[in-house]
């Protein structure tokens, strides 16, 4: 038996890996607590989210998950998202405050499945505790936390269906219950974003694979298939045929705009190799590939599933060109990444120095990207502050563009504004609004110029169709100047050269006592005129050919 001394001499991770149960678990909810905490001080909203609660908001109000009254158009990728944002609008919570609670409720899921997994494979409290602290210390994971997203939604999901389907593959156990909870798990991450398809095929392929190999009665085999095979059919295969009637197509709008246009599978790599770099992450490349060997033992094919897994949705990524987002599109994937770094930390390398140098190497790395991170216009990656800035930084103020139009012209159902914010302008200003890049508007997304391979901005409405849809303002991307300065150019307009926008008037509407943004006025509107003339605003021909 051990003396007192002796259990003092022993390594902290020794001492902390024989807590009692209760101890330990008390140290993980202390952990989580913390982690918590750091994902609130990094909390921000981004414009893309107000998308969802605009539809969220039209369903409401009775009009049906739509983007404009009478304009059936998917212009959302997370359809369960959108649904529990309109019952939050439903019973009088703001949709900020409410994504912000129901992403950190995910958050804590993610943590928690997580521990779960590490522990798992690793068979050590104190290798899944880290692993949980280095997962939720990482800034993009923190901070996608929040944002107004789906994002933790789905990666809690996600970490939670491979827990289950793992701990079925481990303990050769593949009950009823197990079956249909791992079904519905997947069905939800299904109808939270379609495109969890390419992470589910591998976790839904295991049990099949097992189920086949392990059940000698064809009876038993059948009914355990069926309960897996079933929900995700008959409720996705629902979903796909409302779609269907609704939309005239199973695939969002967004599919046309980011992937069956053209990408940059150059800009995709680039993605990777900046979220490498920036994390000083580059030493793990290279001791992966150098416990490949190991890898592929038998005992390790677990670790092997999620490396697949992780690779997968990597390759989707790299396909679709990343993301404008600072790193949004790893964040469902970074769980099973985690886990992985915490296996070759703790189980490949032996070397305890190394150890240690390598998991203090990671909230390093965390703290430089978050430090130094910033957006150039090569990568065109926006960081977390910048996608946050739009909304509320003086000379943007996206929310306050969109709150000064509902409050003039919201009464106006015939009002028509078009715009490349098509977030919190729309959202707030409650006006018919044409989404100048094409994401809430098919024709766009299949017709309209091309600008770039940026995801979700390779294509921009054209003058001419701007004039066909008789917009009346058009305040594109948002052009906010102080009140005393003058105008030395109009908001992007792609045009043709043959386009006259001579007889187009620019007007400047005060957005407060400071600022003022300006517009192009196109279709006449006597609202509008009306609200020149009331208020004074400033409006006048544009000499522009």
């Amino acid at each position: 038996m051990s003396t007192k001394k002796e259990k003092a001499d022993k390594p902290i991770t020794y001492r902390l890996e024989h807590l009692n149960k209760t101890d330990f678990n008390l140290l993980l909810i202390l952990v989580i607590f913390g982690l918590i905490l750091l994902a609130w001080s990094h909390r921000f909203i981004q414009d893309d989210a107000f998308i969802s609660f605009r539809y969220a908001q039209n369903l409401i109000e009775g009009y049906g998950l739509v983007w404009n009254p009478n304009e059936r158009i998917e212009g959302y990728t997370n359809f369960l998202w959108t649904l529990l944002m309109s019952f939050g609008i439903s019973i009088g919570i703001d949709p900020v405050s409410f994504s912000y609670t129901l992403g950190l409720i995910f958050f804590i899921l993610t943590l928690t499945f997580t521990y779960k997994t590490s522990y798992l494979l690793m068979t050590s409290r104190v290798a899944g505790v880290i692993t949980v602290i280095l997962l939720g210390t990482n800034y993009t994971f923190s901070s996608f936390a929040t944002g107004g997203l789906e994002t933790q939604m789905q990666a809690s999901l996600f970490i939670a269906s491979c827990f289950f389907v793992l701990e079925g593959w481990i303990l050769k156990s593949w009950t009823t219950t197990r079956i249909a909870l791992l079904s519905g798990l997947i069905t939800l991450t299904l109808l939270t974003r379609l495109d969890s398809a390419i992470l589910s095929i591998v976790i839904v392929s295991i049990p099949v694979i097992t189920i086949f190999r392990g059940h000698t009665v064809w009876a038993s085999r059948m009914k355990l298939l069926f309960m897996l095979t079933a929900p995700i059919l008959i409720v996705v295969g629902g979903w796909f045929f409302w779609k269907l009637s609704y939309y005239g197509d199973i695939l969002p709008n967004s599919f046309y705009i980011k992937v069956a246009t053209e990408t940059s599978i150059t800009r995709g790599l680039n993605y990777l190799y900046l979220f490498t770099l920036s994390y000083l992450l580059f030493p793990f490349p290279f001791i992966w590939i150098a416990a490949v060997k190991e890898l592929f033992k038998k005992s390790n094919l677990q670790i092997v599933i999620l490396c697949l897994i992780f690779t997968l949705w990597l390759s989707y990524v790299v396909k679709i060109g990343g993301d404008f987002m600072e790193f949004r599109f790893l964040v469902p994937s970074l769980p099973l990444f985690f886990i992985v770094l915490g296996w070759l930390i703790f189980q490949y390398i032996k070397r305890t120095a190394l150890q240690v140098a390598l998991v203090v190497l990671i909230p390093i790395g965390s703290f430089y990207h978050g430090s130094t991170f910033k957006y150039n216009i090569e990568d065109g990656i926006e960081d977390i502050r910048q996608l946050h800035g739009h909304l509320i930084n003086p000379y943007e103020n996206w929310i306050g563009i969109g709150k000064v139009l509902g409050k003039m012209f919201k009464d106006d159902t015939s009002l028509v504004i078009g715009t490349t914010a098509a977030g919190a302008i729309p959202y707030y200003s409650g006006l018919k609004t044409i989404d100048m890049l094409g994401v809430n508007d098919r024709w766009i997304a299949d017709s309209g110029y091309f600008i770039g391979f940026v995801p979700g901005h390779q294509r921009i409405a054209p003058f001419e169709y701007l004039l066909k849809r008789k917009v009346n303002l058009v305040i594109s991307h948002p052009l906010v100047l102080k009140r005393t300065s003058r105008v030395q150019h109009i908001p992007l307009l792609p045009k043709n050269p043959g386009d006259d926008l001579s007889e187009t008037q620019i007007m400047e509407i005060p957005l407060d006592t400071e600022y003022k943004f300006v517009v192009l006025y196109l279709a006449q509107s006597a609202v509008v005129d009306s609200a020149i003339k009331m208020y004074n605003w400033k409006a006048y021909k544009a000499a522009i050919r």
